[in-house]
């Protein structure tokens, strides 16, 4: 969990005991939606447990409910706490490892025979209670479609073709529950199964997956992070991990100087509340840490290819690189050079300031990121980066200001984000 110290140690059949215990006290007093808390929270730091701790508590909650806590008044809660019992565990299962492929397996089956039991009581419930009856129904078509979600979520995660096509065939089966909720509750469900399939459908078809609208992705986990923040707080670990996966969608559109922003604060908050061995704090700071390699390209007769800047030196004039950057990276084989500031060119994702402008001098000073790179054909057929003739195209942080198109030499890296000046 996010425990520090001597009170982050305790036996797991001790936390075990104690989530059965809780569990069935919660139960009582607070409903059945209550009594699976102790079982994903650690119950001093309040933070959800990590790791193998999870995945044992997650399997617990499932012979917690197995072992025969129900609620005899009422079959319905007992099917809906086990039906969540069991798509925790599943996320908690690593499709790729054999012994934790087999046990998804069996929950997928559980999960499934369990949704049949619930539609079997339902029609016997229609006809003695129909008003009851479709608040029920309403509750575990969400259910069902969520869980079929999931499970489409455990057959990708196996990265084979068997698992994908049975990824498909899951998602499609939520996707096509969700279509049958309200239109306003299920909109963004039915959009994000409908762009998974396609991502699915571009990976068993080998082709490459382009989805129609721009920055879908970064939307799309903009909501879930502004949802996490609404249900967890901004100190929870799943807001943090949901935040991570925004800055990583906003790092893939290039637009780095609102990722590096956002996973300073996440890592700020993380350390703070969960500390620097928490699996949320190294993932964060593993992120900002791939942000800030300002990557930019040397041409010369010697040496050219990808490097990151480091810093300038002499006033600017020169500034010192180390690589060229090999695919995948080996820092260990790299260099440091210093090259003169007018021979770098600045890669996308790169942060930059305008400086020497003449005719839009207003833009001197202003901070943006480079998205795309201006490339003219030359006379002798190829296509390389000429500073005196090519352009980088620069989306500024000043959203009043229009991206625009700016020479190399006018362009200076900015190696350290000014702060911001608003809490």
């Amino acid at each position: 969990c996010s425990c520090r110290g001597t009170s982050g140690f305790a036996h797991l059949s001790c936390i075990v005991n104690y989530a059965k215990s809780e569990g069935k006290r919660l139960y009582e007093r607070e409903g059945p939606s209550a009594c699976m808390r102790p079982f994903k929270t650690c119950p001093n730091c309040k933070q959800y447990y990590q790791n193998d701790v999870h995945k044992a508590l997650a399997k617990a909650c499932v012979d917690f409910v197995e072992e025969g806590f129900e609620d005899k008044k009422n079959c319905f809660n007992h099917y809906n706490i086990y039906a969540h019992a069991l798509m925790i565990q599943l996320a908690a299962m690593d499709g790729e490892n054999v012994g934790e492929k087999a046990g998804g397996e069996e929950i997928t089956t559980k999960f499934i025979s369990l949704m049949e039991e619930v539609k079997s009581q339902l029609e016997q419930l229609e006809i003695l209670d129909r008003g009851r009856f479709l608040i029920i129904r309403d509750a575990f078509i969400n259910l069902e479609a969520n869980g079929n979600a999931n499970i489409g979520h455990f057959y990708m995660s196996m990265n084979s073709k068997e698992g994908q096509l049975k990824a498909k065939e899951h998602y499609e089966k939520a996707r096509d529950l969700f279509k049958t909720m309200r239109p306003k509750e299920a909109e963004i469900s039915v959009s994000e199964m409908n762009r998974i399939i396609s991502e699915v459908e571009s990976v068993l078809s080998g082709s490459e997956f382009h989805d129609e609208d721009e920055g879908a992705d970064v939307n799309y986990l903009q909501r879930i992070y502004y949802e996490c923040l609404r249900i967890y707080g901004h100190n929870s670990c799943m807001t943090i991990r949901a935040g991570v996966n925004l800055a990583k969608a906003l790092l893939d559109e290039t637009r780095t100087i609102e990722a590096e922003k956002l996973l300073s604060k996440l890592v700020d908050i993380s350390l703070s509340t969960h500390g620097h061995e928490h699996r949320s704090t190294k993932e964060a700071m593993s992120v900002l840490t791939s942000a800030r390699e300002c990557k930019v390209v040397v041409r010369l007769d010697d040496v050219s290819g990808w490097f990151q800047a480091l810093r300038y030196e002499n006033e600017g004039e020169d500034c010192v690189v180390q690589g060229p950057i090999a695919d995948p990276r080996n820092v260990d084989e790299e260099e440091q050079y210093s090259f003169e500031s007018t021979r770098i060119i600045p890669f996308p994702g790169t942060p930059v300031v305008c400086h020497g402008l003449q005719k839009a001098a207003h833009l001197n000073g202003k901070i943006g990121d480079v998205r795309g790179l201006d490339v003219k054909e030359k006379e002798d057929g190829n296509k390389y980066f000429d500073v005196d003739i090519d352009r980088c195209v620069v989306h500024f942080e000043d959203k009043s200001l229009a991206p625009v198109k700016v020479k190399a030499t006018n362009l200076r890296v900015v190696f350290d984000l000014p702060n911001e000046t608003t809490p």
